[in-house]
């Protein structure tokens, strides 16, 4: 069996002038602000005093307490710093959001807002709709923190205008949702004691009115939203496909689509009672042989496991959508733990098993007689080891097993035998491996 080597690059991003990504630490401990960075704190001093307290988006792709985009189109970048005033004086210590820009070549605050927010939770700009406006969509959390509100400003001539104030959510993102050349905003939110759960669709009109196309999920029971994801359906249309909350660590799938006139639509609500689609909050939807189509990862017990056993180990379902119905596309092993996949030839389904030993941070693939999975004869194993011990790695080399990935401190390591008849083609089952993206 040849060697496998897969080599991870790593892209490092060097951010400088106006525009710059970089986490709260960075920003209030060494190594020093940049020359711009001091720049913009410098001028947020000059406005709020130097009694305060910066704060930073919590997801998203604006993680910065300083956020630099061009806000109002004049090719321009302004700059966006949430904040609070460390005072004893309640009314002052609220969320601001202030809005500076670069005039003269001089950093210097034009806006400041107070915000009905406690914490910053996601920040997007973008157009949205018909509109050629750029839209700066925050997300807050509340001081409960359970509860979250969205709201969208437009900044324009040293103005910051709410255009969309303290909407309700669990979870939005923004993106095209029907395949028109613009986006919509998307809002999930979950049920409570005084809301039902609903899905919510945003389109901006050219004069600047948010037509909304909304489902309520009526005593379906979704409390929150673990993810969102889009893939192409049947139709060739664009599906959303929303991971719901139904429990305590539980999620179910449910399907939506929005049609040419901005309409959102259910494509498919799973079947609860019957438990499709019903799983554990880590396996999210993905598109992981990337054709286009989300799959639904649903984990089931391998062959062999009794019902007494305590840990038995799962084999993956991945389903799709077929004619609005949740149909098998493959199956396969799903590792949470260490993020990659393993897809089944078609020649394993029933015939292998598989188990785990935590202390040699092995996966065993064994074929299936019968027996107890323990009882039966590895055909396949996966052994996890640190990139620092060389000496394991090498000794697993000279016993015939193979690198079949590096990243991060970890080395995955794959041995088959390839004198089994299940083996196939060792290279071909090697590339069935695929490992989430980073």
């Amino acid at each position: 069996m040849k060697k496998l080597n897969i080599v991870l690059a790593m892209l490092f991003l060097l951010l400088t002038g106006c525009s710059f990504s970089a986490s709260i630490d960075t920003l209030i401990m060494p190594p020093k602000l940049s020359r711009q960075q001091e720049h913009i704190y410098n001028a947020l001093e000059k406005y709020a005093g130097n009694n305060i307290s910066l704060k930073y988006p919590k997801s998203g792709d604006y993680l910065s307490a300083f956020i630099i985009a061009d806000i109002d189109g004049d090719d321009d970048e302004e700059a966006i710093v949430f904040y609070e005033k460390n005072s004893v004086s309640s009314e002052d210590t609220s969320l601001r959001m202030n809005i500076l820009d670069c005039i003269d070549s001089q950093w210097k605050s034009v806006y400041d807002h107070a915000t009905n927010g406690n914490e910053v939770d996601k920040v997007v700009i973008t157009p949205l709709g018909d509109s050629g406006r750029i839209n700066i969509i925050v997300g807050y959390s509340l001081i409960n923190q359970s509860e979250k509100v969205v709201s969208i400003y437009h900044y324009d001539e040293g103005i910051l205008e709410t255009t969309f104030e303290n909407n309700y959510y669990s979870l939005f993102d923004t993106t095209d949702l029907n395949d028109d050349g613009s986006k919509e905003l998307l809002i999930a939110l979950g049920e409570s004691p005084s809301r039902e759960a609903e899905v919510q669709v945003y389109h901006l009109s050219e004069n600047g009115e948010y037509l909304k196309s909304d489902i309520e999920l009526v005593g379906e029971g979704y409390t929150d939203y673990q993810k969102v994801s889009y893939g192409t359906l049947e139709s060739g249309r664009k599906g959303i496909y929303l991971d719901a909350v139904i429990g305590v660590g539980t999620i179910a799938t449910i399907v939506f689509t929005v049609d040419e006139n901005n309409m959102l639509n259910r494509v498919y609500t799973p079947d609860i009672e019957k438990g499709e689609t019903v799983r554990p909050l880590a396996y999210t939807c993905s598109d992981i042989d990337e054709d286009g189509v989300i799959e639904i990862p649903v984990p089931e017990v391998f062959p062999g496991y009794a019902a007494e056993d305590s840990e038995p180990l799962n084999l993956t379902k991945w389903c799709e959508l077929r004619n609005e119905k949740i149909a098998v596309k493959f199956f396969g092993y799903r590792s949470v733990t260490n993020a990659y996949s393993f897809v089944f030839p078609d020649n394993w389904l029933g015939n292998v098993t598989a188990y785990t030993n935590t202390e040699r941070n092995c996966l065993y693939i064994c074929e299936y007689t019968g027996r107890a999975p323990q009882d039966e004869k590895p055909l396949m194993l996966i052994k996890t080891v640190s990139r620092a011990d060389s000496e394991q790695i090498e000794q697993l080399s000279g016993d015939g097993y193979e690198i079949l990935q590096s990243r991060g401190d970890k080395v995955f390591m794959i041995y088959i035998d390839d004198k089994h008849e299940l083996a196939g083609v060792p290279e071909e089952l090697m590339l069935k491996f695929i490992f989430d993206k980073i």
